[in-house]
């Protein structure tokens, strides 16, 4: 009776391989399996990952992938080189790389890096982090995180950090921002850039945008349409259109329209080229200023508040009241 048994046993385990090229210690694909098995849930263990349809528990693979076009990873997947597929729930670790031609969720990591078309979760890679569509969790890369579309949480990168739209925290060694906008906390080491940045932006060269809304702090200069807020830069800022709030620039500061307090060496002009007809050739460039003014020279050519500084001009004043020293009012 027994031998018979095991006789059964053998012929099940033996037409199995001979179909799913495995060897399948199981029943109704529950167990452990060797081998390329299409589906099976527990634990699997494989050299190459070719065609595979579902696979969920613990997965190990050792060589390069084949195709895998409709690969369904469920739990962990530890893979020597990588892993091919087309949505991965659960824990993926791959010494070369991880990608879902789909998504994924979960933990991804691999040393080159993870890419998908949609991600969420922690993705971790030694060279890049690449997502297509939309990103949403932490990503932390050696080299640089890029998503086509966007991007929400936490994104680290040594590189640079980049999608169209940004939600969260983006920090870069070089260049953190969005094309289209970037919401939320900017850290890079040398520019943070973005169509409409809003939020706190800390910068090492520069920082800027059409539209900046919130806080920007950079050792350079801050440029763009619209500056709103407070704006912070140890060489200077201006703005196309406006500036609105709080803003301080180490040698200048300027745009056609201000309300607030700016500091700067240069409010309302910069000088626009140097050559050796003119020697510091300036620029005019505020139309209208409201609030305090405050540097060595600040121009207005509509004043209606307070200018302190070594020379003060004021083109709405009277003749003889238009450029004073130490102070200029106008109300």
């Amino acid at each position: 009776m027994k031998s018979t048994l095991i006789l059964a046993l053998l012929l099940l385990i033996s037409s199995q391989a001979v179909e799913a090229q495995s060897l399948d210690l199981a029943y109704k694909d529950y167990g452990l399996s060797f081998g390329n098995s299409k589906k099976f849930t527990g634990l699997r263990i494989n050299l190459v990952d070719r065609d595979v349809e579902r696979i969920t528990g613990l997965n190990l693979t050792f060589w390069n992938p084949g195709n895998n076009p409709t690969a369904v990873y469920n739990g962990m997947t530890l893979a020597l080189i990588g892993t091919k597929s087309q949505h991965i729930d659960g824990i993926a670790l791959s010494g070369i790389g991880v990608t879902a031609t789909e998504k994924i969720r979960g933990i991804a990591a691999g040393t080159l890096g993870v890419g998908a078309r949609n991600f969420t979760g922690l993705a971790l890679g030694l060279i890049m982090v690449d997502v297509q569509e939309h990103f949403r969790g932490v990503n932390i890369s050696g080299g640089w995180t890029l998503t086509s579309n966007r991007l929400d949480g936490l994104a680290f990168s040594p590189g640079v950090t980049m999608a169209k739209q940004v939600r969260g925290v983006a920090i870069a060694g070089l260049f953190a921002g969005g094309e289209q906008s970037l919401t939320g906390l900017a850290l890079g080491g040398c520019g943070v850039f973005s169509t409409r940045l809003r939020g706190l932006a800390i910068a090492g060269f520069g920082a800027g945008g059409e539209c900046v809304d919130g806080v920007v702090i950079t050792l350079g200069g801050i440029g763009g349409k619209q500056l709103n807020g407070i704006m912070l830069a140890g060489l200077g800022l201006g703005a196309s259109e406006h500036i609105r709030g709080l803003a301080i620039g180490g040698i200048l500061s300027f745009a056609p329209e201000v309300t607030g307090l700016t500091i700067g060496a240069m409010n309302g002009l910069y000088i626009d080229r140097i050559d050796l007809e003119d020697f510091l050739h300036f620029k005019l460039a505020n139309e209208k200023y409201t609030g305090l003014s405050i540097g060595l020279v600040n121009y207005s050519k509509n004043l209606n508040g307070v200018q302190l500084g070594l020379l003060n001009y004021a083109a709405n004043n009277p003749k003889w009241l238009r450029l004073l020293p130490l102070l200029n009012v106008h109300l």
